[in-house]
């Protein structure tokens, strides 16, 4: 069993780095928000299963491992009971390369108060809306934001960077679909002012 959703996971993957049409319904079931899930698990567990599906690897703050296995990663949860507090985990960070996220997937980031570091680098199906969702959730605790070779972030998506206040390190790279960089670059300048911005478009 664990053979055959390891080959799922990479026919997702796969298909994450492809548009074939008649097929973008499999990607979006993979990025949907499942409201009964959030309940049982609560939003973190949640938002890390979400991750996990979708080819990326996430970090709890309160465990030492990273995972990037969605079995390994529901074995070492399954444990947990999100109505105990000492059973809650915080999900502190999202790494992403080549997965298949997309931006409606970021509703996940609702409730997540802990997330402190988000990396998408090579994410061809993540989109504007993904930092609307982000900026409205996690912009005043979120400390990391890198966006590299993203290429449906357009300048509007940049837009919303004026929420995240908390930001401490912002990095963006190779994103080939914004226009006008500089001035781009300019409003973020002026609407992130403590921010160490790191950005070469």
């Amino acid at each position: 069993m664990s053979g055959l959703r390891r080959l799922q996971e990479k026919m997702v993957l796969a298909l994450g780095q492809h548009n074939i049409p008649g097929l973008r319904w499999i990607i979006e079931g993979f990025n949907y928000y499942d409201t009964q899930r959030v309940k049982e698990v609560g939003a973190d567990r949640a938002a890390a299963e979400w991750i996990v599906k979708c080819g990326g690897q996430i970090k709890f703050a309160q465990i030492d491992e990273s995972f990037d296995d969605f079995n390994a990663l529901v074995k070492r949860t399954a444990q947990l009971d999100p109505r105990r507090r000492e059973d809650n985990v915080t999900l502190e960070t999202i790494r992403c390369v080549d997965a298949s996220v997309t931006g409606f997937g970021c509703r996940h980031f609702e409730n997540l108060r802990g997330i402190r570091h988000v990396h998408f680098i090579g994410c061809k199906n993540f989109h504007d809306f993904g930092l609307e969702y982000m900026g409205q959730h996690v912009g005043d605790c979120l400390k990391t934001l890198h966006l590299e070779s993203c290429p449906r972030i357009t300048e509007f998506g940049l837009e919303h960077l004026n929420k995240f206040s908390a930001l401490e390190t912002l990095i963006l790279r190779q994103l080939k679909s914004v226009h006008g960089k500089e001035k781009v670059e300019q409003k973020l300048r002026k609407a992130l002012p403590k921010t160490d911005i790191q950005i070469n478009l």
